[in-house]
């Protein structure tokens, strides 16, 4: 089972403030160099666990309630039943939902959840103090926290979850590789967090390294393909989740 959990849409300029967005009612121009994405953490049931992966802004919505939190619980789960929280990384449109609060009140936002971090990359967020891409406040609480599994390189978590460090995007951004329901999903974070990325060659200027980013982009695409992945789009939510083909030596989307 593989259940996207959008958040919405959201403008992002470079101050990294994220500021709603409805197409109904609001104007791309009135916002002057920001970036539209959507926000789309997943939540997946493997043979052994409920995980949630990148748990978003942990943003409250219109009626008050967290998205996440409403999400999961359309969709007959709970907060407490899940049992695994993996971070690609530890910007706050992917990070922002590991708890709640504020200052010294924080709480978990997932309190039985184990959460799963690269150590490195947590060590990379507390050296961009002034960053306003990080929520240091939140880090810090989470790593005073028995939840907290940092990992280091490639592994396995139990017999469903495979790791490994693609860089790119941050220093020790990772992906997963989750098997449920005998599929193989594919995680990219935001080396490939949208299905048109892999249609066209590009290097970002938000990557900490774009040339790496665009060549992972390209291996992810290849590997997909051989292996028939799901992948899972972070930050597109009309495609969530798809598969991808080959013809003419060029990428398809085939969307799940």
């Amino acid at each position: 089972m593989v259940i996207p959990l959008p958040e919405g849409s959201y403008t992002v300029n470079a101050s990294k403030e994220f500021v709603q967005y409805d197409s109904d009612k609001d104007n791309l121009k009135d916002r002057a160099a920001s970036l539209l994405v959507d926000i789309v953490p997943f939540l997946i049931a493997t043979s052994q666990d409920l995980i949630v992966v990148d748990p978003g802004l942990g943003l409250l919505n219109s009626k008050g309630e967290y998205h996440i939190q409403e999400n999961i619980a359309m969709h007959g789960h709970s907060v407490d039943d899940v049992s695994i929280v993996l971070l690609s990384h530890l910007h706050k449109d992917h990070a922002g939902g590991i708890s709640y609060g504020r200052e010294n009140a924080f709480n978990l936002m997932f309190p039985k959840a184990k959460y799963y971090c690269q150590e490195k990359e947590m060590e990379y967020a507390f050296t961009k103090k002034n960053s306003p891409s990080f929520l240091p406040d939140r880090l810090h609480y989470l790593k005073r926290t028995s939840n907290l599994e940092l990992i280091n390189g490639n592994g396995k978590i139990g017999n469903d979850i495979q790791y490994e460090i693609s860089g790119g995007h941050t220093p020790f951004h990772q992906v997963f590789l989750i098997e449920s329901d005998q599929q193989k999903l594919f995680f990219g974070g935001d080396v490939l967090p949208q299905p048109s990325q892999l249609q066209r060659k590009f290097i970002a200027k938000y990557d900490y390294d774009g040339k790496a980013a665009s060549a992972k982009r390209i291996e992810y695409g290849n590997r997909a393909f051989a292996e028939n992945w799901i992948c899972l789009f972070f930050h597109s939510a009309t495609i969530s989740m798809a598969r991808v083909k080959e013809k003419n030596s060029k990428f398809l989307i085939e969307k799940v």
